[in-house]
């Protein structure tokens, strides 16, 4: 059975929640859709701060930040009552979220600022910020939680710097209007997509050589299939979805979905892959092994969801 009911001792809190959600952003109407991923419906809409566009999850504390960029700010939500329990001030811009692998840290990407902001996610106060090159987007942590990932996009690169020191430990050069990034499951092979290229860069995290493929028109994020056979990168301008071989490094299928499709994840336990669809304002879900899309769940005003929008 899919759904993971996570019960905590007296010790945490007595929280319990269900651990197969997923929480669309919609930057439309200042919400988030929550949705059971068992029965694709939205269980819950939760008001948040203006503007909402990047979410990353805490399965073990049970939360949810979201970036507001129109208020400033990032609000925490309680994934066992599904409500917003505080917002933390950041100024400028906030877009890319991410955390720590022990969710100790949250890391706030400020696109006029270009900076990191870190913070304490227990005392929710800040701990520092970090310079990082222009207009940073994308943001991912390594799996060993020493190195910060972060796609500036209007410096045409991705920066790797050492979330200790804040210093950058390597600057790789990508194409242009590097955006949304991620991971391959054991954080060898980095995913970069770039906006104004058209393409995905692929970028080893050992040797940090690069290449680039191809895709559809304005693509917007990327995520990795269950099986790491695929990579998945969302069109914009195409309302499709491209599949990548990453074996043959080539794509071979363009998945309709709904109208400008930005944010996408994986559910690694049911191999199901999830797409925001900002101009339809809904969620398109793709079966990854016939590489179709198998339904739309109608969602908020301008689903964007940029990150890692899955709790599991």
């Amino acid at each position: 059975m899919k759904t993971i009911f996570i019960l905590l001792t007296i010790f945490f809190g007595l929280t319990s929640y269900a651990a197969d959600l997923a929480y669309i952003t919609n930057q439309g109407d200042n919400t988030v859709s929550v949705i059971a991923l068992q029965s694709h419906q939205v269980i819950h809409t939760i008001p948040v701060g203006k503007a909402p566009v990047g979410v990353a999850v805490a399965l073990r504390q049970g939360r949810v930040y979201v970036s507001n960029v129109d208020s400033q700010d990032v609000s925490i939500i309680d994934a066992a009552s599904h409500k917003e329990i505080s917002r933390i001030t950041i100024g400028g811009a906030p877009v890319g979220l991410a955390l720590t692998p022990d969710e100790s840290k949250l890391l706030v990407a400020d696109w006029t600022e270009n900076s990191i902001q870190v913070w304490d996610t227990h005392s929710l106060q800040r701990i520092k910020q970090i310079t990082t090159g222009r207009a940073p987007a994308g943001l991912l942590v390594s799996p060993d939680g020493l190195r910060v990932l972060v796609a500036n996009r209007d410096d045409n690169m991705v920066s790797v710097i050492d979330l200790a020191t804040g210093s950058t430990l390597h600057k790789i050069a990508v194409q242009q209007h590097p955006f949304g990034m991620a991971l391959s499951r054991d954080g060898q092979t980095l995913y970069v997509v770039n906006v104004f290229s058209n393409s995905l860069s692929i970028i080893d995290m050992q040797s940090f050589a690069v290449k680039h493929i191809a895709v559809g028109e304005h693509p917007y994020c990327v995520t990795a299939s269950a099986d790491g056979r695929y990579a998945l990168v969302t069109n914009t301008q195409d309302d499709n979805v491209s599949v990548i071989d990453l074996a043959s490094a080539k794509v071979v299928r363009r998945i309709a979905v709904g109208s400008v499709p930005e944010g996408i994840a994986t559910d690694f336990a049911t191999g199901l892959v999830y797409v925001a669809n900002w101009g339809s304002s809904e969620v398109s879900v793709i079966d990854a092994q016939s590489q179709a899309q198998i339904k739309q769940i109608k969602t908020g005003d301008k689903s964007r969801a940029f990150g890692q929008f899955i709790l599991q």
